[in-house]
């Protein structure tokens, strides 16, 4: 039986192994007798099911034994998340036909929980829960099986957990790398914070930053961020690494008294050149008060701070607040990046916001980078920067900086 170290282990090393831009299933399997909820079976019958596992799985596919009656499944390389439904699909069908046991044939069903690497986490615990999440849905199922979908997870974060959590340093720092494709290195990382609740274990800063926009504690969670970056941009600046980091400015932020002194002290504190911040925010961030933001960035700007404008082509996409913003980096959203190399259109509009970038004396970066195709493609529209999970996932940023220190 696989011990949960054991698991843990096994799903990053398999992760590790991806070709870049593949994707990995995670399936928990659980095997009843039809018309018994939660028994023990005996071995023989445990041993046959796990045989009909394997043989509904591909080659390169694993399996193993965590429970009395519970299974882990890896789906390697897949290609989209459909494909992870088509193997559980298999499964499914697998079990249609009775086990057979010496005691005579005895029918039994199979439930799954499905979640997919990266695109429901990229950490070994978050994956496992999302795949319990899918798992309760799937027991009340008649499909017996559910793909996780982040909309069904319903935490409730209690103000005084959070609040604790971002004043005594509980949150941390995971770094995701900037890409010159021109000069083929590493040239900074966007900060992303990760917070693991002893009460909740991992929750998705899809939930706790709405939270903490809600509840007043954005500017908390801003300040934390930018002196916990800052503390590991200054580490690598002392060891001879100039490279640049991106924080996410929420909306909320620009209400927060003084926030610009907040910034440029904290640059001080770290001994770290203005230059070397990048505040990345949303088109959607920025037209809930264009005024209001354009002023406090500019002030930001004037000292140096870099500002990028994030996920461009899916807000607004204004020449308006173009015209007023003092953006000097544009990051093109994934979501055209990821089909420049199947449809020419998503191609010519990558195109046309890398030139629309240059022609106003700005940086145009592409997220979502996952293949070398796209990646030449991107070098050959004379993008200047790229990110994404080609070049490497998020990763806490004690590795990050350690990796860095031994190129």
């Amino acid at each position: 039986m696989l011990s949960r170290d054991d698991f843990f282990a096994a799903l990053m090393h398999q992760s590790m192994q991806l070709p870049a831009g593949k994707k990995m299933g995670l399936i928990l399997a659980r095997i009843q007798r039809l018309g018994e909820i939660n028994i023990i079976m005996d071995s023989e019958l445990i041993d046959a099911a796990q045989a009909r596992i394997e043989r509904s799985l591909r080659p390169d596919d694993r399996v193993a034994k965590i429970g009395a009656c519970d299974f882990i499944i890896f789906l390697a390389d897949l290609k989209n998340i459909n494909h992870a439904a088509l193997a559980a699909n298999s499964l499914v069908r697998g079990f249609q036909e009775p086990l057979v046991v010496s005691s005579g044939p005895v029918q039994a069903t199979i439930a799954m929980g499905v979640s997919v690497f990266p695109d429901h986490g990229d950490e070994p615990e978050i994956l496992c829960k999302h795949a319990e999440i899918a798992f309760g849905r799937a027991i009340h199922s008649s499909d017996r099986y559910a793909i996780y979908d982040s909309h069904e997870e319903k935490i409730k974060i209690l103000y005084p957990e959070f609040q604790e959590a971002i004043n005594n340093n509980r949150l941390e720092v995971y770094l995701q790398p900037f890409w010159d494709l021109r000069r083929k290195k590493v040239i900074g990382a966007e900060s992303l914070a990760r917070w693991k609740s002893p009460i909740h274990g991992f929750v998705s800063p899809d939930q706790f930053i709405p939270f903490a926009e809600q509840t007043g504690l954005i500017g908390s969670l801003t300040r934390w961020s930018v002196n916990a970056t800052l503390y590991h941009c200054s580490e690598l600046k002392q060891a001879g690494f100039d490279l640049s980091f991106g924080i996410n400015l929420s909306a909320r932020v620009f209400h927060e008294q003084g926030i610009v002194e907040q910034i440029l002290g904290a640059l001080n504190i770290f001994d770290v050149p203005a230059t070397n911040l990048v505040l990345e925010v949303t088109e959607s961030a920025i037209m809930s008060d264009l005024k209001l933001s354009a002023r406090v960035l500019e002030s930001l700007r004037d000292k140096g701070v870099r500002i990028s404008i994030d996920d461009f082509g899916c807000g607004y996409s204004s020449f308006e607040y173009l015209k007023q913003f003092p953006a000097t980096e544009l990051k093109i959203d994934k979501s055209f990046v990821f089909d420049i190399t199947r449809s020419a259109r998503a191609a010519q509009l990558v195109r046309s916001m890398i030139d629309l970038a240059h022609h106003l004396d700005i940086v145009a970066i592409a997220e979502g980078v996952e293949d070398q195709e796209t990646a030449d493609l991107l070098t050959e529209m004379d993008c200047d920067f790229a990110q994404g999970y080609f070049y490497s996932r998020p990763k806490p940023a004690e590795q990050f900086v350690a990796e860095m220190m031994n190129l």
